[in-house]
């Protein structure tokens, strides 16, 4: 899915007292004051919100968690700046990681990436200028991978700020995306799916990006629903005829869960996500890769993480 505030403020005291009882008041204010202010050593803010709320709990350094807010440098050592279709994976140098940038249209847009060493190791800075279609992503990427169940229990840890409604067209995504091969299937349009776990969107012009998207949006079919980290995620299905996809222009099916309370911090379970859908008849198959993407179909907006971190861990959390 980045402003810091300084705030000088300044207390000026002036007290007059006659000499008769000068020394004393000026020593019981003192003491006073000592007493009701400690010395104040916050050095910033810590958020510990998750979904679309966030609360200021006072000290320490901007995080959720382990989760950082604190804006990254778009100049240190190992950022990339991409301005061009990736025309599939490239690898990003000193990560587990790669990227995929695919645009259709428009200009000036482009995807950098913070590199190996801030934000979690995967955080990236998208902007798009009136696209037919943008995509950008960073995440894992295994080409003909095997089943999900192969990659133990894959985690996205997140947090970014982005623009405002209207921003990025008349659809937009923002979340878990990827791609699977399932050659085994009886039924040849869901032998190549193309999956979304949607946590947060840019609006558009007939809805506000503060409510969910529904059919309108994804053209799909409600197939069922679901509660996993801490809200409820509708699911669609849909048919695409002769679409641009991995191997070129064909027909496939897509998933989609889509939160029903957006946020834009937090931990995505994907691989629970993975076992909702089995468990609903929605095959994936072999993995091509999971990534963190932003999708705009128009519009000149941006979105930016401060961290995005993805694990692969021996037990679920």
């Amino acid at each position: 899915m980045e402003l810091l505030i300084y705030v000088t403020i300044k207390y000026k005291k002036e007290v007059n007292m006659n000499i008769k009882h000068g020394f004393f008041l000026l020593f019981s204010l003192s003491l006073a004051f000592l007493t009701c202010n400690p010395s104040n050593t916050d050095s910033g803010n810590t958020n510990t919100g998750t979904g679309s709320g966030n609360t200021n709990t006072g000290t320490g350094s901007n995080t959720t968690g382990n989760i950082s807010t604190t804006p990254l440098n778009p100049t240190a050592a190992g950022v990339q700046t991409f301005t061009s279709n990736s025309y599939g994976n490239k690898s990003l140098a000193g990560s587990p990681y790669g990227y995929e940038m695919w645009t259709e249209g428009g200009n000036n847009n482009k995807l950098l990436w913070f590199g190996p060493n801030q934000g979690g190791g995967a955080a990236f800075r998208a902007e798009w200028n009136n696209p037919n279609d943008f995509l950008g992503r960073v995440g894992y990427y295994w080409g003909n991978g095997g089943q999900f169940t192969q990659y133990k229990n894959i985690y996205a840890d997140f947090n970014y700020t982005r623009s405002g409604r209207s921003t990025a067209g008349s659809y937009s995504y923002i979340g878990i995306y990827g791609w699977a091969k399932n050659p085994s299937a009886s039924d040849t349009k869901e032998q190549l799916i193309e999956y979304y776990i949607v946590e947060d969107w840019f609006g558009n012009q007939y809805q506000d990006d503060t409510s969910p998207m529904g059919t309108g949006t994804t053209q799909g079919t409600v197939v069922g629903s679901y509660t996993l980290d801490g809200a409820t995620y509708s699911v669609h299905k849909s048919v695409r005829t002769n679409k641009p996809s991995i191997v070129g222009n064909t027909t496939f099916t897509q998933y989609f869960s889509i939160r029903q309370t957006l946020r834009k911090t937090g931990t995505i379970s994907v691989t629970e996500h993975f076992k909702k859908w089995e468990g609903m008849n929605m095959k994936l198959g072999n993995m091509y890769e999971c990534k963190f993407l932003v999708e705009a179909g128009g519009g000149t907006g941006w979105l930016e993480l401060t961290w995005l971190k993805f694990s692969q861990e021996n037990s679920p959390r």
